[in-house]
């Protein structure tokens, strides 16, 4: 599984906050979602994403948001470094 950085606002609830997700051409991509769905990691917010492609020459990757932006955006290139990894966790048998 996959997480973006992003920047964190208020939401229209109090159980809502507004993501911010940055692009590669520095455009900002807004979606409302639950408090609870956004990880914290040493200061800095991420949302999770699918991902989609990497073009590694360009340190790039392609990521689907978790659904439509404001802008009606799905889909974004976000760099690299804005990416973190996280590992499922494993069932206890």
């Amino acid at each position: 599984m996959w997480e973006v950085l992003c920047e964190v606002g208020a939401g229209l609830r109090p159980s809502e906050r507004t993501a911010a997700v940055p692009d590669v051409y520095g455009d900002r991509h807004h979606l409302r979602v639950e408090a609870g769905f956004l990880a914290e990691v040493d200061g800095k917010s991420y949302l999770p994403v699918g991902l989609i492609g990497v073009d590694e020459a360009k340190q790039l990757a392609l990521v689907e948001l978790p659904h439509e932006s404001d802008a009606g955006i799905n889909r974004l290139w976000v760099r690299m470094g804005n990416l973190r990894k996280i590992e499922p966790a494993k069932a206890v048998s």
